[in-house]
């Protein structure tokens, strides 16, 4: 099977990345925003400044920084809300039925499973958790609104590193196995191949 290289997939990403940035863009024009974002949000970047400046300690830092955080999040509540369907629609719920996103179509790239069977949400929900943090978007939507500050910072630091760390070996497993198959093909049991590899 002709799975697909590395610089197709990582170029479709880039193009779902712009195409969702852009939705979101439009998104946060047009929901109400909270009168208290602008506030906290100024109030981070102080806190930032003040660190850089050595006018506040390390761990002061991060004990305002994540209070800012769980307030600015909390405030946001609709914005994230609404932008986690967003990603679940657009990642999970679409390549159901046609086998690829935007990025994917224009690279004429699919993703089909290992198996032959018909794509499930299992499969595509597994790929978005590690090809865009679903997980992690999932903390700022309900993690936020039921633990304290403190908890709500460490439990995100530790989500996004492991983020960070899955697509680092899923990159590499990509570039330097022969199936250049990833992580999060395996994980999934679906792999990225070119458009003339699918079955009709």
């Amino acid at each position: 099977m002709n799975n697909a290289s590395f610089s197709k997939r990582f170029i479709a990403f880039i193009i779902d990345f712009i195409f969702i940035s852009a939705i979101l863009m439009i998104l946060a024009y047009f929901l109400p925003k909270n009168t208290n974002f602008d506030f906290i949000n100024q109030d981070m970047n102080n806190l930032t400044e003040q660190a850089l400046n050595n006018e506040i300690t390390f761990r002061g830092y991060l004990r305002e920084y994540s209070q800012s955080l769980s307030e600015l999040e909390k405030s946001n509540v609709l914005y994230n809300s609404v932008s986690f369907i967003i990603l679940v629609v657009y990642y999970v719920i679409i390549p159901i039925f046609t086998n690829c996103t935007l990025g994917k179509y224009i690279m004429k790239l699919r993703i089909k499973r290992k198996d032959d069977k018909k794509l499930n949400i299992l499969n595509t929900f597994i790929r978005s958790i590690i090809d865009v943090g679903l997980l992690t978007s999932l903390l700022t939507v309900f993690l936020v609104q039921i633990v304290d500050n403190k908890t709500y910072f460490i439990v995100l630091i530790i989500f996004t590193i492991i983020q960070f760390i899955l697509v680092i070996i899923s990159a590499f497993m990509i570039l330097y196995r022969r199936d250049k198959c990833g992580l999060n093909d395996f994980l999934s049991n679906s792999n990225i191949i070119n458009k003339r590899e699918v079955k009709k």
